[in-house]
Parts: structure tokens; C-alpha cells; sequence
């Protein structure tokens, strides 16, 4: 950034010599803002959004969220800002400012000449304002914390103009790429990088779902079934789950023995992850009585418990097993 404003400045006075004269663009603002020498001004109201913005920073559950979400919003603008300031060179609106006439890569000024479009002050204003926004309290302090972020905000916005730090419309670019910004890193972060169960220690310190130790577990599992994320953070995965599921209940139910049926298994619907034992049987659940007339053409599965390798297989057996059974009796009633 100082390297381009550098160059922005170097280009600016060789316009001033090529014109012989140094001037002001016009500005309706200018018109009705009176000029106030007293820059240190924007350098205060830079200090007076940025140290709240701080403590609001240390005081707040998820402390690198708010940190991650600030460093990279503000990066954003700035990388903006980076391929204006020097594509289009434009006069200094303040006739007291300074050249940057030195090394491009060492020299280091404050306020120097051509640095215009568009103003970094009222950058750094906003992104702080939308801070407060996004992370402040939900509650009436917050609230008036927030809005008194907001009018401290327009007011540094007025005090750069004021000082002719900057035309009008370099304030107005600020405050249209900051919320930008703010936002475009928020729909990145959510689609990127939360919903696919990265960086989750960031955006949950606590548990996976909770923003504040006040979240209620229900809204914390809501929470999580949007983000489409089980409570360990991994994406959610049905058949993963299922399977999970029935390897919970293979650990608590005993294993049949060698050739055995298990009908309960089957008569409450649970598939556990194992080598499935697919017989014929006679006296079928009432279950089964009650999909067909012919129950032994149906098949029960029995499972015993052989390692989580085994459960898609068994899957495949009991869908297999299925569509045979009901097939057969599709066939059995065309013949009736």
C-alpha cells in the first residue's frame, strides 16, 4: 500500500509541474464544509474507532473469529484499494501537502500528496463500525454502543473531508468497499470454510454451534444442522451416521450365534454393520405378514457384529434381500 501511494504521490507532482500550477477539483462538499487545517484530527478519530473496537475484541466469546473476520475484510479493501490509488491520478485537494520524492519502496510519509482515491481513513471507520454490528452485544448497551460507533463514523467521514484529506467521492468509495468487503469475507468464511468443517476452533471455541455460552442446546443443534455439521465438526454424512447408529446398537446387543436368526433386528429396523446371514424363513415377523401373502418369500437378516468394514455390505444384503422378496410377490399376484 505505501509502495503504490509512493508512486501515486511521484505521479501527482509530475502533473502539478507539467500544468505549471497546483489546483483543486471541483467538490459539492467543499462548497458547504468549510476548510479546517487541523489534520491531526483524522488521525484521532482513527484512534477513537479502533481502541472500543479493541476492547470489544477482548471482551467477546470468540475473540480470532472477530479478529480473522476484521484483519481480512480490512485486507480485502485495502488490495482495493491498492489498484486505485495510482491508476488514476488526480490533484491533491489540500494545499499544504507533502511529496513523497524517494525511494517508492523506503519512503514512508503521512498524508503525502496524490494518495486520493480513496481514502484509507474512512477505510479503516467503517470496517471498525461494522465490528460493532456484526459482534456487538445483542442487548440495549450494545445497541447504543453500536449506534454511538456509527455517528463517531459520519463524523470522522466529515472531519476528513473538512481537512481536505480527501474529495468527497474517495470518502464515498470507502464506504461503499468496506461493508462490501465485510460482508464478501463473511459469505467466503460461512461457504468455505465453516459449512466444510475448517478452522471450526475459530468460529466455536466452545462446541461446535455455539456463538455465546448463553446458546441454548437446542439452538446450538439447529445451528448445526444448517451448517450441515456433526457435534465433532465433520460434515454430515447419512450413511456414516446410520452406520454409526447400528454400530451403537451392535455393541449393545449380543451377537447370534453360528446360522441363528435374529428376528427383533429386523422387526425394529436396525441394520447393524456386520456380515449379514440371509436365510428364509417360515414364521415370519407380523411385520412382514402385513406386506404380503406370501411372508416366507421375504427374507430376515441376521447380523453379527464383524468390524465397521463389513456395513455397507450388509446394506446391499438387506436391499438386495428386499427387492427379491417383493418382487417374487409382484410376480405371485400377476399369477392370481
Amino acid at each position: 500500500m505505501n509502495v503504490m501511494a509512493n508512486v501515486a504521490s511521484q505521479r501527482s507532482k509530475e502533473i502539478e509541474d507539467a500544468l505549471g500550477m497546483r489546483f483543486t477539483l471541483p467538490d459539492v462538499f467543499f462548497e458547504f464544509i468549510g476548510y479546517v487545517d487541523m489534520l491531526w484530527l483524522t488521525d484521532m478519530f482513527d484512534a477513537l474507532m479502533f481502541v472500543p473496537t479493541v476492547l470489544l475484541v477482548l471482551s467477546h466469546e470468540r475473540p480470532w473469529r472477530v479478529v480473522s473476520r476484521l484483519l481480512l475484510a480490512w485486507g480485502l479493501a485495502s488490495l482495493i484499494r491498492i489498484t486505485t490509488v495510482a491508476i488514476t491520478s488526480v490533484p491533491d485537494p489540500r494545499p499544504t501537502c507533502e511529496y513523497a520524492m524517494g525511494n517508492v519502496f523506503t519512503t514512508f510519509t503521512l498524508h503525502r500528496c496524490g494518495d486520493a482515491i480513496y481514502s484509507g481513513h474512512t477505510l479503516i471507520f467503517v470496517i471498525c463500525a461494522m465490528v460493532w454490528t456484526s459482534f456487538a452485544p445483542k442487548n440495549l448497551v450494545g445497541r447504543a454502543l453500536t449506534t454511538f460507533v456509527w455517528a463517531l463514523c459520519i463524523a470522522g467521514s466529515l472531519i476528513v473531508i473538512a481537512n481536505r484529506a480527501h474529495y468527497t467521492i474517495d470518502v464515498i468509495l470507502a464506504w461503499y468497499i468496506a461493508p462490501g468487503s465485510w460482508y464478501t469475507v463473511a459469505w467466503f468464511w460461512y461457504w468455505h470454510i465453516t459449512k466444510k468443517g475448517r478452522l471450526l476452533k475459530i468460529e466455536f471455541p466452545v462446541e461446535v454451534g455455539r456463538h455465546r455460552d448463553s446458546d441454548l442446546p437446542e439452538k446450538c443443534q439447529r445451528r448445526r444442522v444448517e451448517l450441515g455439521l456433526m457435534p465433532d465438526g465433520t460434515p454430515y454424512d447419512p450413511v456414516t451416521l446410520y452406520l454409526n447408529a447400528a454400530r451403537g446398537s451392535a455393541e449393545l446387543t449380543p451377537p447370534p450365534e453360528e446360522g441363528q436368526m435374529y428376528g427383533p433386528v429386523c422387526e425394529s429396523g436396525t441394520l447393524l454393520p456386520a456380515n449379514g446371514l440371509v436365510e428364509e424363513k417360515d414364521d415370519a415377523s407380523p411385520e412382514f405378514d402385513r406386506i404380503g401373502e406370501r411372508p416366507q418369500d421375504h427374507v430376515v437378516v441376521a447380523v453379527r457384529q464383524s468390524g465397521p468394514s463389513q456395513g455397507q455390505d450388509a446394506v446391499g444384503e438387506l436391499g438386495r434381500g428386499f427387492s427379491e422378496g417383493f418382487g417374487r410377490e409382484d410376480s405371485f399376484s400377476e399369477k392370481q
